[in-house]
């Protein structure tokens, strides 16, 4: 299948090698209005020109685009291509507002085409095996997450839409995203129009208690996310090596023991019998382009991939909104 890649910069990079690798795709054209950006690209792929995203529409042998540029341009650049009859992979976020979403979806079922929006880390080894393994933690008490760093400010979007997206992706696939309140503390840093750092608290429908910290303003990149339940924790990392350590150990209630049984439950505890867990080996972002083949090939899991991303947008306005 020849594909196109609109947006050839920082991602646009990530997204090419793994088009290009991808038996099922031919990497037909890479498109960027900065031509410095083309380029680069033609130093590494053999590409077919084009002068302008209106062209690659046209041309009926392209059947999928990817558009991997700013945010504000994900709407119209995916309008534009599944009113053409493309299959259309975009880069997070799908849109900025939920309506957006809602008519990008109504137009690629009307026009039978797959819509596909890059939540990456849930296609992650990581992602995928607390998934597969939560049902033993027990009933989940609380999720803590921080995703900070000493960013690239976005031009179009404020921290939450850049960062938060992901734990709140991660967290609906684990436990779900029905919101019952939320709460967020967000401040702005000098004269930059959109906010850098914000606290937000959720609970939901459940019960659980989520907490996410998010900021573009820390001297160090932290990528944490613990998930803790009465019968084990999990932390989660995505900065290191081994990305989860689980914690076989639970709420402590202190009233519920006499003294020996509770000095011996808190040496077990402060001991923390760790494991690490074996996880498979391949690349989140690879298994996120085969999984939009799957959704043109065979419509697998496609409802409820757009059902997931739905509640991700739903679920950021109202955090934007708190």
């Amino acid at each position: 299948m020849k594909v196109a890649i609109i947006g050839y910069g920082y991602w646009g990079i990530n997204i090419a090698k793994s088009v290009f690798k991808n038996p099922n795709f031919e990497l037909k054209t890479i498109f960027d209005e900065d031509q410095s950006r083309i380029k680069e690209a033609e130093k590494i792929y053999h590409l077919t020109p084009y002068d302008s995203y209106e062209s690659i529409l046209k041309d009926d042998t392209i059947e999928a685009i990817f558009i991997i540029t700013p945010p504000h341009t994900h709407y119209a650049l995916g309008k534009a291509a599944l009113c053409a009859n493309k299959h259309t992979f975009i880069e997070k976020p799908l849109t900025t507002n939920i309506q957006e979403a809602y008519e990008l979806y109504e137009i690629a079922q009307n026009n039978n085409c797959a819509l596909h929006c890059d939540h990456t880390f849930l296609y992650s080894p990581a992602v995928k095996w607390l998934k597969q393994n939560i049902h033993t933690f027990g009933e989940i008490v609380y999720i803590n997450s921080r995703r900070i760093n000493l960013g690239l400010f976005q031009s179009s979007l404020d921290v939450i839409w850049d960062l938060a997206i992901h734990d709140l992706s991660i967290i609906d696939t684990l436990v779900g995203l029905k919101i019952k309140k939320s709460k967020t503390f967000s401040k702005k840093y000098q004269n930059y129009p959109h906010d850098a750092i914000a606290n937000i608290n959720l609970e939901l429908q459940s019960g659980l208690i989520a907490t996410i910290n998010v900021s573009w303003l820390s001297p160090i990149k932290v990528r944490e996310m613990i998930i803790g339940g009465d019968k084990k924790t999990a932390i989660y990392d995505d900065t290191k090596r081994d990305k989860i350590t689980l914690f076989d150990s639970g709420v402590i209630i202190k009233d519920k023991f006499d003294k020996n049984s509770l000095y011996q439950k808190m040496i077990e505890y402060k001991l923390g019998e760790e494991e690490i867990p074996v996880l498979e080996n391949f690349m989140a972002l690879d298994n996120s382009i085969a999984s939009f083949f799957s959704s043109i090939s065979e419509k697998s899991c496609y409802q409820n991939q757009k059902e997931h991303v739905l509640r991700v947008i739903q679920a950021l306005e109202i955090i934007s909104k708190s």
